[in-house]
């Protein structure tokens, strides 16, 4: 008996006696028939002009403001007090863009506190106005080169197969860019210092972009074969044709992705998401990758070019955890305290000098509390002190190695001292397990070993502004610490222009000032060359203030901090150019950019944040 062979619900059909209108359409179910490979082309070039186009922009765009901060400082860096006052003003076009366009939320107020549908379920935060209108324009460039078909000159089934291709293309296209910004070395962060959370938020959104386009390709996949093979023809091919099911794989991966990407599901479970998104973002890959290969389609450069941007950034990663973590005299270790008010102080003690700037962040990975678990931290404090040598003279001048010509002292013979200090908030998952941990230790002190993985971040300098003002909330001080530890130590050396630096920083309890309070006593005891430091803190639920038990150098407050009389007051006793900052909760930020807008024109003030809103 020969042996049988199967065939596809295609070769069936076109057996079967069926319609001939049905025989007509089978060759744009599937494969390339009726895409048109040259407008996808098009398409292309139009999408990477476009995204091309916005880099240089924003590329020229930062390289200006990096010029003219850089003569401000050479310009103002010996002037005196008073001498500031020319930089203190500003163009009134310029400030009139920055309130109304680059600073702006999307409508009144709300940007970085997240949207409540209820006390317990929000669902993230909205998109300032200038990224809105970025994402809209590339939404509507996605939708005009999806729909640019051949409406007249062609049959309706490859009309749908012309779509059909499209819409696939363009999400492969934009799975390109998904990726890039999806990454932590991402060269684009430097190059254009835009911050990671910026990038992010693109990421989230240019995904959601991709998810409808899919959903497109796949519907007019469906369109085509439900009128060729019908209903029960689909579910054969479904059943048997590996092409067929790499597609499917991919989409419902997609699906699950949106699923899980709001808000409340990606805060509430952060850990589980962030596991559960790595694993869909490699099956989605290598399916795509299966799905284009099977039919050879013009796409696996692309797809080949994704799956090497994305392994070649892990391996980045790997590399730089290896570097700053493991030596021949072993690996980090972490010291983690428990503090009063649910934090730790964290400081790793690293293998190499660690080159950073302030504002900069780092992965930190504890594999005794969450083997492969990495969550992102703001760098405080950064010491890099090498061994000392000293030389004593020998007994005699003989060249012989035995008679002790060097000797090393006490401080040569410790090994060098490099370490990184961070503060963690205990909220769920890992941070929650390592203060239970550390608060179950003898002296609530837990050590073990750790990897760091950074730096990251691209903060913009502040050394020639004339007046820099801080907020912070809660653990957000660590980022702003680092900030005026920069400030202070350029004004022993000379190098910055800042007069006036002044911190407000806002707790909940009198306890969380312990979290900064060694550090922060440090900074006030720092020569300051004749310049003005004043850190303010407001402690939200206390009533009245104990003097005697006050910090060193901190004015201490009760109650919630009035951020537009803080910003007006510092405002019109600034020094030069004014840059207020911020970093902390959501409803925070937003405060602070509606009361740095406010005073945006009528005089040089920039805004800036720093946010993890991912």
């Amino acid at each position: 008996m020969p042996p049988t062979t199967s065939r596809s619900p295609y070769d069936v059909a076109l057996n079967q006696t069926v319609s001939s209108s049905r025989t007509k359409i089978i060759p744009y179910t599937h494969g390339l028939t009726g895409v048109n490979l040259k407008v996808n082309d098009i398409t292309t070039q139009g999408l990477w002009f476009s995204v091309a186009t916005l880099a240089v922009l924003v590329l020229i765009a930062r390289l200006a403001q990096c010029l003219y901060r850089r003569f401000r400082l050479i310009v103002t860096i010996h002037l005196t007090k008073d001498q500031h006052q020319y930089w203190a003003r500003d163009s009134s076009f310029w400030s009139k863009i920055k309130k109304n366009l680059l600073q702006a939320p999307l409508l009144h107020r709300r940007h970085n506190k997240e949207t409540q549908l209820s006390s317990a379920i929000s669902v993230g935060t909205l998109p300032s106005r200038l990224h809105s209108l970025l994402l809209g324009a590339f939404l509507i460039s996605n939708i005009i080169y999806c729909v640019i078909l051949d409406y007249h000159g062609q049959s309706k089934a490859a009309l749908i197969a012309e779509l059909r291709g499209r819409s696939g293309h363009l999400a492969l296209i934009n799975m390109l860019i998904l990726i890039l910004f999806a990454a932590r070395n991402n060269p684009l962060i430097p190059i254009l210092s835009v911050s990671f959370d910026t990038f992010n938020l693109f990421h989230r959104w240019i995904g959601r972009i991709i998810v409808l386009e899919s959903l497109v390709h796949i519907v007019a996949w469906f369109v085509n074969n439900e009128h060729a093979i019908g209903y029960n023809g689909i579910k054969d091919v479904l059943m048997t044709d590996t092409f067929a099911q790499c597609g499917l794989a991919a989409a419902i991966a997609l699906l699950v992705i949106i699923v899980q990407s709001p808000g409340a599901i990606r805060h509430a479970f952060y850990e589980v998401f962030l596991v559960t998104h790595q694993i869909l973002a490699i099956v989605i890959l290598g399916a795509t990758a299966t799905h284009v290969k099977l039919h050879n389609l013009p796409q696996k450069p692309i797809i080949y070019t994704i799956i090497g941007i994305w392994a070649s950034e892990r391996v980045m990663r790997i590399l730089r955890t290896i570097y700053y973590n493991v030596s021949y005299k072993g690996v980090t270790k972490v010291r983690v305290e428990a503090l009063k008010g649910g934090a730790c102080r964290v400081t790793f003690a690293i293998r190499r000098p660690f080159v950073t700037a302030p504002g900069h962040h780092i992965y930190a990975y504890i594999p005794s509390i969450s083997f492969w678990m990495s969550h992102p931290f703001s760098v405080a404090m950064v010491s890099n002190k090498e061994p000392v040598l000293e030389y004593t003279p020998g007994p005699s001048p003989c060249p012989s190695i035995l008679s002790g010509v060097e000797k090393i002292s006490r401080q040569a013979e410790a090994a060098p001292s490099y370490s990184i200090s961070c503060i963690m908030a205990a909220r769920t998952g890992m941070t929650r397990k390592l203060y239970n941990k550390a608060r179950s230790s003898p002296e609530g002190v837990y050590t073990c070993r750790a990897f760091i993985e950074g730096p990251y971040g691209a903060a913009d300098s502040l050394d020639s502004y004339g007046t820099v003002l801080l907020f912070a909330g809660g653990v957000g001080i660590t980022n702003q610490i680092s900030h005026m530890h920069h400030l202070i130590q350029g004004w022993a050396a000379s190098t910055n222009a800042t007069q006036k630096l002044i911190l407000v920083w806002s707790v909940r309890s009198f306890d969380q000032l312990e979290w900064a309070r060694p550090w922060l006593e440090q900074l006030s005891r720092l020569d300051r060359n004749g310049r003005d430091l004043e850190i303010i803190t407001h402690v939200t639920q206390l009533r009245s203030v104990d003097e005697s038990i006050r910090p060193q150098g901190m004015q201490i407050y009760p109650g919630r901090a009035n951020v537009d009389r803080l910003v007006e007051n510092q405002f019109e006793e600034r020094i030069g150019a004014m840059t207020i900052g911020v970093c902390g909760p959501g409803a925070l930020a937003d405060d602070v950019r509606k009361a740095a807008r406010e005073v945006m024109t009528r005089g040089k003030v920039d805004f800036w944040e720093e946010a993890f809103t991912w």
